[in-house]
């Protein structure tokens, strides 16, 4: 299974205790960059969706997530090995790359910012994360390095974006509704149901069922611990609704 690990930058009590996933049909992104992460438990057959987590040019942007345009033509390169690929220069406004990683072969591919790709024989020719992921730059950067062994080959796709975080809607009742990102949480979160759905939870239902909610009572690491105990092997449902608030979709399941 293809997977793709990002370097840590939240780590507030237990929130930095849950493997969030952005639902994709080839990779299980296990967000560590840019992410918010809630609770002790694990999502079962549900995601969350993160903005900026994974983006795709061109599709509809969830309220709150990223709105990615494309600023010049990919550059396409196939190597062998570790290798730099060369972007040109850099174009006003950019804030990112948007890379698309192919493996040919099984093997860990390793991006310059620290997140990674490990593929095996059923990820062979498949792109990550079934679309894109963007990757941070510095100003004068005109490259980007896939770090890889020897033997492992590789296909990318990369161009320039300009990255900005879109606001959260508001529903009838008052509610903001959308994505997960770095300013924080919505009233409602955008969430795919086990049922496939998307929708949108309560944030203070999820807090309360991943618990969040718990962890900022605790006093001592032996509280938190004793909590999480109290927790293991149980399955916590919550409701899923359309951007209401109220016609409820399917569920959204953590277990512990």
């Amino acid at each position: 299974m293809k997977q793709i690990d990002f370097d840590p930058v939240f780590s507030a009590a237990i929130r930095s205790e849950l493997d969030a996933r952005v639902t994709a049909p080839t990779a299980r992104i296990s967000l560590r960059r840019r992410h918010l992460r809630l609770g002790a438990g694990i999502f079962a057959g549900a995601s969350i969706l993160i903005g900026g987590a994974a983006a795709a040019a061109g599709l509809l942007t969830m309220p709150g997530a990223q709105e990615v345009t494309e600023l010049g033509v990919s550059v396409v390169e196939t190597a062998t090995g570790t290798a730099a690929v060369q972007l040109g220069a850099v174009p006003d406004g950019a804030t990112g790359i948007l890379v698309s990683l192919t493996c040919l072969t099984p093997g860990t591919f390793s991006f310059d910012d620290g997140a990674s790709i490990g593929c095996d024989m059923d990820d062979v020719g498949q792109p990550t994360g079934g679309g894109s992921y963007t990757l941070n730059f510095s100003p004068e950067q005109q490259f980007i390095t896939i770090t890889t062994a020897p033997e492992s080959s590789w296909t990318i796709a990369a161009t320039y974006v300009s990255e900005r975080t879109t606001e959260w809607a508001i529903n009838a009742n008052g509610e903001t509704y959308g994505a997960l990102n770095e300013s924080g949480e919505p009233n409602l979160i955008a969430v795919t149901a086990t049922n496939g759905n998307g929708g949108f939870v309560h944030a203070g239902e999820l807090a309360h069922a991943n618990g969040s909610e718990q962890a900022a009572t605790f006093t001592s690491p032996e509280q938190a611990l004793a909590w999480q105990d109290s927790m293991a092997g149980k399955t916590v449902s919550v409701p899923v609704y359309q951007n209401d608030g109220e016609t409820r979709v399917g569920e959204f399941t953590i277990q512990y």
